[in-house]
């Protein structure tokens, strides 16, 4: 197939190979002081190599008063320019235009004073930032200038300035943010001051052949916020400004699921307002949001939507995305599921991790080689860790044989993607399933192996992952007809009836929530902590909650059951006041324990090596199985 996402495209003197941009993503991996580490670089180096046609390195801080949670790049000193001439000159043996994102971080800095155009704070809980002085605003354009002067010096091919995401230029730009009455604010011609004369300044420093990129948001999706309407008049000034191109996101803080879109976000959701921005002007558009399904990519370019793709997850998930498109290996993508733990992690001030690729922030350390000598190795249970074990295995060259109790693969993957809001977990399952097919794995569905018939397969090595099972506290009540298992309800082994009490507002009591409330069920939640959602990613949680809210469901946190009795579920508050809830059913969502069965292996007279993975370690996330599954087959 001859691929539009491949074919080049030149402007503003770049001539970029093809139509897939590397977005920039802070992923907490430059050192404390802002400069460039040997991660970062081996973590670009890894995506270089694959063949994407453009990378814009993320997030670079101007000013050394406001940073976000940290660690980020920084560039308001010479002092590190050498750091980032070190990441391009690695990258640019590899064909690739590199550029770096410019930015302030305005009202939503953590570690430093936050200012604004106006003290409008983010949220009623966040601090009131401090209004900007003219003389203020001016040193801040410097800044930029500056940044961009450093950054042509240390050999990027342009700059991106960070006009997005309610950041301070989105800040000016939006009218929810500013509010100001001088030469900064009222009209759109007053919001658009600073972002021009950033604009201006670049290119009197640095020169009119030096290419800046702006990233928009052409909708924050709050009251008196940015419209579809505004951004497309700001994007034909910018252009008549003599920016190059323009990347097309959308939403700010109050709406992050459309900067980060979690899995219930549809792919693409944001092509048309690209679109929209694309119909404006006649320099080239990227478009954003959840892009990495080649063939939605594809089609986005095909019908003139865009003019190059941004795929930000997608090669997190998979660093060799752009070489496979080219090799025609769709099928071997390993899929994003947009679950955002990269984004979690980094939101917390930790290194960006992946539920999919193990390998990620260990490019060049972890490593999938031949094996020195074939073995055989029985693999026990066809879950996430088993079956990234097994795929790792397989393609390293072992004989990988995997057994799974079940009539199919997946285990706790189908229970995770049964939620509504979840099934994009389904498409890490089939891949999994087609890489084992691939590597020729001999599966056995349906079987518990007794010591003797494992044994008599001859295993060089063992491999446990056989998960965990529901825990069930000591309860009274619960071995009552109305009470259920989630992951029984989940998957379809039972019924509950039209009022439902989910005892445990985790994650897996989330999922049991949505799946019901879809069909039509009267939901009460009793949550111990208080707050529902504990290790659900935090843009998700937040969605989920005020979706419940909405939909009239019942949060009773820092509640705990009691007991269970016909028709009634018995909660305790704190101070131990019981509550009656009548109530059809009663789910029990309460956490799960490592599952035993295969307990005889690890007898200190079994004859074969014996590792364990997974949930029958200690009950976690599909993260937390995946990376364990890989590491340890890559060792083997």
């Amino acid at each position: 197939m001859t691929w539009k996402l491949l074919e080049p495209i030149t402007f503003s003197g770049l001539r970029v190979k093809n139509r897939i941009v590397m977005p920039p993503m802070g992923m907490g991996y430059a050192n404390e002081d802002g400069t460039v580490s040997d991660r970062m670089i081996r973590y670009y180096l890894r995506r270089a190599q694959s063949g994407v046609g453009m990378i814009v390195i993320e997030n670079c801080i101007v000013d050394p008063q406001v940073v976000g949670v940290g660690p980020e790049l920084r560039i308001h000193d010479d002092l590190y320019i050498e750091g980032l001439r070190r990441l391009v000159r690695a990258l640019k043996p590899y064909d690739v235009i590199v550029g770096l994102q410019l930015n302030h971080m305005g009202r939503q800095t953590t570690l430093g004073t936050p200012v604004a155009p106006s003290p409008i704070p983010i949220s009623p809980k966040g601090p009131i930032p401090r209004a900007l002085t003219t003389e203020e605003i001016r040193v801040i354009v410097s800044e930029f200038v500056e940044g961009a002067r450093r950054a042509r010096e240390a050999g990027f091919d342009f700059v991106e300035i960070h006009g997005a995401h309610g950041y301070l230029v989105c800040e000016f730009l939006s009218p929810a943010s500013n509010r100001r009455e001088d030469e900064y604010g009222g009209s759109l011609e007053g919001r658009l001051r600073f972002p021009l004369e950033i604009v201006a300044g670049i290119r009197e420093r640095v020169g009119a052949d030096f290419p800046i990129q702006f990233r928009l948001s052409a909708q924050e999706y709050v009251p008196e916020g940015l419209t579809l309407e505004e951004t497309r008049q700001i994007a034909q000034r910018l252009e008549r400004a003599g920016v190059s191109a323009i990347s097309v996101s959308a939403g700010n803080w109050q709406t992050l699921h459309y900067i980060m879109a979690p899995m219930f976000m549809p792919k693409g959701y944001l092509v048309e307002d690209a679109a929209a921005i694309k119909s404006a002007v006649h320099i080239p558009v990227i478009a954003v949001g959840r892009l990495h399904d080649v063939a939605v990519a594809e089609r986005v370019l095909r019908e003139g939507k865009a003019d190059l793709i941004a795929v930000g997850r997608g090669l997190i998930a998979d660093p060799e995305w752009a070489k496979k498109v080219m090799e025609d290996r769709i099928e071997d993508i390993r899929p994003c599921i947009s679950c955002n733990y990269c984004v979690d992690f980094v939101s917390r001030a930790l290194e960006a991790r992946c539920t999919v690729n193990a390998e990620l922030g260990e490019e060049f350390t972890f490593h999938i080689r031949p094996a020195r000598q074939r073995k055989r190795i029985l693999i026990i249970g066809g879950g996430p860790a088993g079956l990234e074990a097994a795929r790792v295995a397989a393609e390293r060259g072992h004989e990988v044989w995997l057994f799974e109790k079940d009539r199919r693969l997946g285990g706790k993957l189908h229970v995770s993607a049964a939620a509504p809001s979840k099934a994009e977990i389904h498409r890490f399952t089939e891949y999994l399933i087609r890489q084992i097919q691939k590597h020729r794995v001999r599966v056995e569905l349906g079987v518990r192996l007794t010591r003797e018939e494992l044994l008599g397969s001859h295993p060089d090595i063992v491999i446990l992952a056989t998960g965990s099972v529901p825990a069930i506290p000591p309860l009274v009540g619960a071995d009552l007809p109305m009470v259920a298992l989630a992951e029984d309800v989940l998957l379809e082994r039972t019924t509950v009836g039209p009022r439902v009490v989910i005892v445990g507002g985790g994650g897996t009591g989330c999922d049991v929530a949505e799946y019901l409330l879809h069909r039509g069920h009267e939901l009460t939640i009793l949550e111990l902590l208080s707050h529902i959602g504990r290790g659900v990613e935090a843009i998700t949680r937040r969605y989920l909650y005020y979706e419940f809210k909405r939909a009239g469901v019942r949060l009773l946190t820092r509640h705990r059951i009691a007991r269970i009795e016909p028709g009634w579920a018995i909660a305790l508050d704190e101070q131990d006041r019981e509550y009656l809830i009548p109530c059809d059913s009663v789910v029990l969502a309460m956490g799960y324990r490592p599952n035993d069965e295969m307990a005889f292996c690890l007898e200190e007279d079994f004859p074969v090596p014996v590792y364990r993975i997974g949930d029958c370690v200690r009950p976690g996330t599909i993260l937390d199985a995946v990376t364990q599954g890989a590491h340890l087959a890559a060792k083997l």
